[in-house]
């Protein structure tokens, strides 16, 4: 009280305060603070709030400023703080602030935190920044660490992600050539592109499709890869249990068709439907007979006709005997026919030379001579027969009784001529000028000898009977022509087997020609997969 005799005491106003009994006045409130009506003692601005600095004296704690978002204010403050970098307060009158969660980063006055960018990383709380990923390694939004590889690397191997932060240059390699590689990519997803295949997803070995006979984009018909092209980044077509193909092929390089009884057509680009193997051997045994029977229908008019000038003089057919007329005398008096079997016979040693035995040869000499072995070994099945349509053991089989089956057919029609003529002899009752005009043009049909046909001389055998003297078909008994007939065609069959043989050898002896693709990881033992060259699917 400030006067005596004063039956109560007055509190003190708001603004000041007086915190001793028997006092006589209140002081002043302490600047910083707050001194409500009867205030004992001046208080500061609890915590989250600030002082009001436009106020000459505060009255209650409602004057004091809610510190915002941001900031933090403890108790009695001046003024608000903001948070250091790393932390962050949501609300408004805080008086700490929080820090930052793992994966995330904050300034220093955030109300919160930020998500680490791609490729940065903030593996610690309250971190003020994220710090980037150590080369080659990368990391998605949010990342408390880098695990995975950047674009253009892959990982080739499943590791802790600790063991691959510590030693990222151990797990992550560069993208192998022609391989889409995204952020993020492991060696068993690595981006296949259009046209390529691999063997296996611990591979990094990709292989261009070939065309197989088709133009450059079959490879692309087949292998579809999985990673679409139109997308720079690689993004992915297809899931697990990718094999690269599209959905009617399968196999190496996606050559094999899907579908059973179904084969690659010439194109390489599209699978059709396999003939019935019996109509298939019937055609090859017509195309096989149909030739022989042609090809000894022109030996024998161009034997009958060997030197007449009737039919050379003809328009049309004599130009092309007389042509062949002068080819024969030429080769005989140059003596062209061992020459070309000497040569021959060099140029099958030198095609088989890598595929027989496996000898290294420079490129630029195995580049023409494989491109004319593929001519001249001609798989003849395979024509009526495409190479997944038989067995790889049947196909085998074919192609080595093949020749054997040509020459016994080129014999048989030795017979047969040997036969007819003296069938014709027989039924014309021609003399023995005659029959042996006939048989002397059966016996040169493809090369052979008269001399085989002279009858026996008188002294080993039995004078001739008038039977003899009017018809040739005495002389010989119908075993004996048929014994004639098989050594008429049997120089032709020696050409054959000449021919044939290095062809068939080879063709077998390829059988253990097999085309390998790398299975295993970059790094590890080699391991290949090998596909037989001629029939894939073994």
């Amino acid at each position: 009280t400030a006067l005596a005799g004063q039956s109560i005491c007055e509190r003190c106003p708001a603004g000041e305060y007086q915190d001793s009994s028997g006092a006589t006045n209140c002081i002043a409130c302490v600047p910083g603070h707050y001194c409500a009506e009867g205030a004992s003692a001046p208080l500061p601005c609890p915590a989250g709030t600030r002082i009001n600095a436009s106020l000459d004296l505060m009255t209650s704690k409602d004057d004091c400023i809610t510190c915002p978002a941001g900031t933090f204010c403890p108790t009695g403050s001046d003024d608000a703080n903001d948070c250091a970098p790393g932390t962050f307060t949501a609300l408004a009158g805080q008086s700490i602030c929080e820090r930052c969660p793992r994966g995330t980063s904050s300034g220093a006055g955030s109300s919160s935190c930020d998500e680490c960018a791609a490729d940065t990383y903030a593996a610690n709380e309250g971190q003020g920044e994220c710090i980037p990923c150590p080369y080659p390694l990368a990391s998605g939004t949010g990342s408390v660490t880098c695990s995975v590889c950047k674009a253009g690397f892959y990982l080739k191997a499943s590791a802790d992600p600790a063991d691959v932060f510590k030693s990222p240059t151990d797990y992550c390699k560069p993208c192998p050539s022609d391989a889409a590689c995204p952020v993020g990519t492991t060696l068993e997803t690595l981006g296949v592109p259009l046209g390529f295949w691999r063997a296996s997803f611990s591979s990094a070995e990709l292989t261009e499709c070939r065309a197989f006979g088709g133009d450059g984009q079959a490879g692309q018909a087949r292998c579809v890869g999985n990673v679409d092209p139109g997308e720079a980044s690689g993004r992915r077509v297809q899931e697990a249990g990718l094999d690269y193909c599209a959905d009617a092929f399968a196999g190496p390089e996606c050559q094999l068709c899907r579908e059973p009884n179904h084969y690659l057509d010439a194109d390489g680009a599209a699978c059709n439907e396999c003939v019935a193997v019996g109509t298939a051997a019937g055609r090859m045994a017509g195309t096989a007979l149909g030739l022989c029977v042609a090809f000894g229908l022109v030996a024998l008019a161009y034997s009958v006709q060997r030197g007449q000038t009737e039919w050379r003089k003809e328009r049309f057919i004599g130009l092309p005997l007389r042509i062949a007329d002068r080819t024969g005398d030429a080769i005989y008096k140059i003596g062209l026919i061992p020459k070309f079997k000497i040569l021959f016979g060099f140029y099958q040693v030198c095609l088989v030379l890598s595929t027989t035995y496996s000898a290294r040869l420079p490129e630029r000499y195995t580049g023409w001579t494989e491109a004319l072995a593929e001519a001249v070994f001609i798989d003849w099945s395979g024509i009526v027969l495409p190479v997944q349509c038989l067995p790889h053991k049947s196909r085998l089989v074919a192609v080595a009784i093949s020749p054997i089956g040509v020459i016994a057919l080129l014999l048989f029609a030795g017979i047969v001529l040997r036969l007819c003529a003296r069938w014709r002899r027989a039924r014309r009752g021609a003399g023995c000028d005659s029959g042996s005009e006939v048989d002397g043009a059966t016996s040169n049909v493809l090369g052979g000898e008269a001399q085989l046909q002279e009858p026996p001389s008188s002294s080993a055998a039995e004078p001739p009977t008038a039977l003899a003297e009017t018809d040739d078909a005495a002389v010989f008994s119908w075993p004996a022509e048929v014994a004639l007939g098989l050594l008429d065609l049997t120089p032709a069959g020696l050409v054959l087997i000449f021919l044939f043989v290095p062809s068939v050898s080879a063709t077998i002896l390829r059988a253990w020609s097999c085309q390998g693709y790398t299975t295993s990881a970059p790094g590890e033992t080699l391991a290949l997969v090998e596909y037989m060259r001629q029939d894939a699917s073994v």
